[in-house]
């Protein structure tokens, strides 16, 4: 396993970071990211430690600091949601996305180690462990780096099918959810763009069925940690997000037999 050691942040200032819904002390400080870890911390240190062994870009587990807190390499350029979404604004944007995300599952299938700690957070329910997934694709966790879409905070990471993974990627990038402006032409095109990107060969064709029960899941789970008082949660159901996922899961429900044919 990575052995962690201490780095300061001297005197760096520590600059909150947004965009995430969970984590309320994520900062920069400098060239780094410092944030709470968890028993899956050493286990989430080594797949990054196998990504950079690829060559995939992904942040880079630096250690834990004297804060207790895990410390990571920045990774400079646009997070695509919520302010720059017009960066998936076009089919070729799609499926170079799709081509990253199957380049991240290429690196990781087979990776299982057997002692691992991982996060149940969003967790595949199913068992599975057809490969280690990130399991929080969305738009909130990919950064435009240059020429390279970078897949961030990997806390979540958790074996699982491969359709729970790219099932969040589908329906955020292309956007699949209710509110979307994109009328029905295009979003079959945006699809399909994914899907070559991704590779027809191994692209589930149950991911827009696994979309439906992602969305339902995530409602039931905030309203059930939000039921058992946790905070984050109780948060989340104030700020509408689980109406949200409702929506999502009727809105792809009642669509996704259509899509399929894209897929």
């Amino acid at each position: 396993m990575t052995t962690p050691y201490a780095r300061s942040a001297g005197d760096e200032v520590e600059q909150p970071l947004s965009g995430g819904n969970t984590h309320a002390s994520v900062v920069r400080a400098g060239d780094t990211v410092r944030r709470p870890t968890g028993p899956w911390t050493p286990a989430v240190h080594e797949v990054l430690a196998r990504l950079a062994e690829r060559g995939i870009p992904a942040p880079r587990a630096l250690g834990i600091d004297e804060r207790g807190r895990e410390i990571l390499s920045f990774i400079p350029g646009d997070v695509i949601w919520p302010g720059h979404v017009d960066l998936l604004g076009d089919e070729d944007a799609l499926e170079s996305l799709g081509r990253s995300i199957r380049d991240v599952h290429d690196a990781l299938v087979g990776y299982d180690p057997p002692a691992a700690v991982w996060s149940t957070r969003s967790a595949d329910p199913s068992g599975s462990r057809e490969l280690l997934c990130h399991n929080d694709l969305g738009l909130w966790n990919l950064v435009r780096s240059g020429d390279d879409w970078v897949c961030i905070d990997w806390d979540l990471a958790a074996p699982g099918r491969r359709s729970w993974d790219v099932s969040l990627a589908l329906l955020s990038s292309v956007s699949l959810m209710p509110d979307s402006s994109i009328d029905e032409a295009r979003t079959l095109g945006r699809i399909r763009a994914f899907v070559h990107g991704y590779g027809t060969d191994l692209f589930p064709t149950d991911t827009l069925r696994v979309a439906v029960e992602r969305c339902g899941i995530e409602t039931r789970m905030i309203e059930a940690e939000a039921a058992r008082g946790d905070e984050v949660a109780r948060r989340l159901l104030a700020e509408g997000h689980a109406d949200i996922w409702r929506a999502a899961e009727q809105h792809i429900s009642r669509n996704r037999m259509r899509w399929q044919s894209a897929i």
